[in-house]
């Protein structure tokens, strides 16, 4: 059997998707392009805008066309199967928590002729390796933990994942060991709520904690922390960073350089306590990739709180800015406030913020002209003796050579800049 697996969202859906992929591998089924005339696909969906529904609802029409039997699977499935119900078509909606099931899905599918639309609904529990893991890319993601317990006011994510649970260290630690034995020479730790990791298991463990354990045993992979909330970075994390156990990017959210905004947003920082951990950072990693996310026209976002975000964006270190509109969320506090901000204004202000992330992304590429860098090479391009390589400190580059392969690991040094990217050579 033909199966084509489609992924929207963020790297916890990517990981699932790819442990999927690897169980359906295991169990002998094909794994093809949606293109090419799969029997059943899969389209694992996100909610956290409302963009993110409406481009669930358009992947599963477009995997529909292809006459396959269709699963809408992820977040928008586990908070809206009524509302993907209606699409005419749609043979199984399974949420999150039934992943773990997917092959009873598919071979109940199989020898089910009548094509109607069911629900497959099961409780949110502990995060689960779905291994064997499999994936055609060059790094691996592993999901550590799921859920989240924030409430901030504007986020549904929650709501469609519950509360945080981590993986015991044991199935870390096993997990980790299989994809080294796979040859994966980067492995992202991803989670909804990674800085949680551990706070729920007996005896307690930390992120930190889980993180010097897989540095002492796996010296040779280079490890990257997906989403860390601000207030829960740790400076210790920096002594890895310096020694390359750990690559050199961080990705911690903003949302607004607003106090007032942030206190509404319920994120449980302010802007002075925000750029106290950049600039720690930052001093004892000056060449540091830094990437944040920033939310647009949140509900009463005035010129002034706008100003603030400007004018704060501006002034920190970023290699790179991911812009969002506010989008309204059911069953959200902030769904629930008076005081929406028109959407031109949103449009305007996304504009703005965008502007600011292109000049902080060039700025960011021009510093690392003439420096040596640790990639992994990704895939070869069209173009013969071209290859596409993601460094440590997460710039995409081409590397010029002839004889390289997809999860090489190697020092390069960056030559140039061009419109396409940062052009590298193999250190010599």
């Amino acid at each position: 059997m033909r199966i084509a697996i489609q992924t929207l969202g963020c790297k916890v859906n990517q990981s699932e998707s790819a442990s999927i992929e690897g169980l359906l591998i295991n169990e002998n089924y094909e794994i093809v392009n949606y293109k090419d005339n799969p029997d059943v696909c899969i389209v694992n969906t996100c909610t956290v805008t409302a963009k993110s529904d409406y481009q669930s609802r358009q992947l599963i029409r477009k995997a529909l066309r292809t006459g396959a039997k269709v699963i809408a699977a992820g977040c928008y499935a586990q908070l809206k199967p009524d509302e993907l119900s209606k699409i005419e078509g749609l043979n199984l909606t399974i949420g999150n928590a039934g992943k773990k099931y997917i092959i009873h899905y598919i071979k109940k599918l199989a020898n089910n002729s009548s094509g109607s639309n069911v629900t497959g609904s099961y409780p949110l529990s502990s995060p689960l390796i779905l291994q064997p893991y499999y994936s055609n890319r060059a790094r691996a993601f592993l999901k550590i933990q799921d859920g989240c317990n924030l409430s901030c006011s504007y986020c549904t994510v929650p709501l469609a994942r519950g509360n945080s649970r981590s993986l015991n260290l044991q199935d870390v630690i096993k997990a980790v060991e299989q994809l080294h034995c796979a040859g994966y020479k980067e492995i992202v730790l991803t989670g909804i709520h990674i800085g949680s990791y551990g706070l729920d298991l007996v005896p307690k463990s930390t992120l930190l904690n889980i993180v010097d354990m897989l540095i002492k045993s796996f010296p040779h992979i280079r490890f990257r922390l997906s989403s860390i909330e601000p207030q829960e970075f740790k400076n210790d994390f920096l002594r890895y960073i310096k020694d390359g156990s750990v690559c050199s990017h961080l990705h911690i959210p903003l949302q607004s350089g607003s106090d007032r905004i942030l206190k509404v947003m319920k994120r449980g920082y302010n802007t002075s306590s925000y750029i106290k951990v950049i600039d720690n950072i930052v001093a004892a990693c000056p060449d540091i990739a830094i990437g944040t996310d920033v939310i647009a026209g949140f509900p009463g976002e005035s010129e002034r709180d706008f100003e603030e975000t400007v004018k704060l964006v501006d002034q920190i270190p970023l290699s790179y800015l991911h812009v969002f509109p506010y989008s309204k969320r059911p069953d959200t506090v902030a769904s629930l406030y008076d005081n929406h901000i028109n959407e031109k204004i949103k449009h305007d202000r996304v504009k703005i913020l965008l502007e600011i992330a292109k000049k902080k992304n060039n700025i960011y590429l021009n510093k690392n002209l003439g420096k040596t860098l640790d990639v992994i090479v990704e895939n070869n391009t069209a173009i013969k003796g071209l290859y596409k390589g993601i460094s440590d400190n997460y710039l995409k580059l081409t590397i010029k050579s002839d004889n390289l392969s997809k999860g090489h690991r190697l020092k390069v040094l960056v030559i140039s800049l061009t419109a396409s990217g940062l052009i590298a050579e193999p250190l010599k």
